[in-house]
């Protein structure tokens, strides 16, 4: 570990549970993938100014390429991400988004020029069975009180959003710490709406979002993205890459909570089971390269 402070800890973990959380806030909010990721990350965007001019941090000078590749790579990590929240069950993009740790793990060694581990090609076959074994059954059964969905689309799309998530984390590490977390987190969210607003004036659907709707936008924007992706980068600062991949393990599991809690999604047995041998298999596959650190 970089720090025996147990602050980076504690921010890692609270981020880990508004990540989760956000996915199942996209469900109750009545817009599209494209208007909510837009919507996120501009008021994340506005929402850190008044912090980043308290801290004398707001300045567009000297920006690396990399956070604009970070921007593009968050755009495209939130996405997919959302678009698997829509189109099947919570439990299906989380735990496709499960994977990315497993991600980290095989690109890092390559981009970094660190030596694999052959226990790699284990867990990349306990992720793959996992997931087999959750799509098995996708009948009417699969999931108690939600319409008919495609939970294979919705995994495949998760799956997606984790390999992005995995480059947009270590494109992150290669940029080093040179870059105070909450003003890359400004940068990274408005290079992110920048990207997006093209795609959003073509397609249209702004004039049609309705109060309630921008409420919950702005509260995505704001708490569920600035404070949790400023936690985030805050912490890498201070824990290895592979530490928080472990601990975003824990992200399916807040997730499928929730939305047992909230949505009334109730995951049957074959989905739980093939949860636990995803879950089981990112976090052995972090605790091997932890311990190797």
């Amino acid at each position: 570990m970089k720090n025996s402070s147990v602050v980076p800890y504690v921010a890692l973990h609270f981020a880990i549970f508004l990540f989760g959380s956000a996915g199942v806030l996209s469900k109750v909010l009545a817009v599209s993938s494209l208007l909510l990721v837009f919507g996120r990350t501009l008021f994340a965007s506005l929402s850190l100014i008044p912090l980043l001019l308290v801290q004398r941090e707001f300045s567009f000078r000297a920006v690396p390429k990399t956070v604009i590749l970070c921007g593009a790579l968050l755009a495209v990590h939130w996405l997919s991400f959302f678009a698997a929240m829509k189109v099947a069950p919570v439990t299906y993009g989380l735990m496709g988004f499960a994977s990315f740790p497993l991600f980290v793990t095989w690109l890092e060694p390559w981009l970094f020029k660190e030596k694999r581990d052959g226990k790699d090609w284990y867990a990349a076959l306990a992720v793959v069975i996992g997931m087999a074994v959750m799509v098995s059954d996708t009948g009417g059964g699969d999931i108690a009180n939600v319409a008919a969905q495609s939970p294979l689309t919705g995994l495949l799309l998760g799956i997606f959003s984790g390999f992005s998530f995995a480059l947009l984390v270590l494109a992150n590490r290669w940029q080093g710490g040179h870059i105070a977390p909450f003003r890359l987190a400004f940068l990274q969210n408005s290079v992110a709406t920048l990207t997006l607003l093209p795609f959003v004036l073509v397609n249209g659907g702004l004039s049609q979002i309705s109060a309630n709707a921008w409420w919950g936008l702005a509260l995505m924007g704001v708490v569920f993205t600035a404070i949790s992706h400023g936690l985030f980068m805050y912490s890498l600062r201070h824990v290895s890459t592979r530490f928080a991949s472990l601990m975003t393990s824990l992200e399916p599991v807040y997730g499928i909570a929730i939305a047992y809690l909230v949505l009334h999604e109730t995951p049957n047995l074959r989905a739980l089971i093939g949860c636990a041998i995803v879950i089981s298999a990112t976090v052995a596959v972090s605790y091997w390269h932890g311990k190797a650190q």
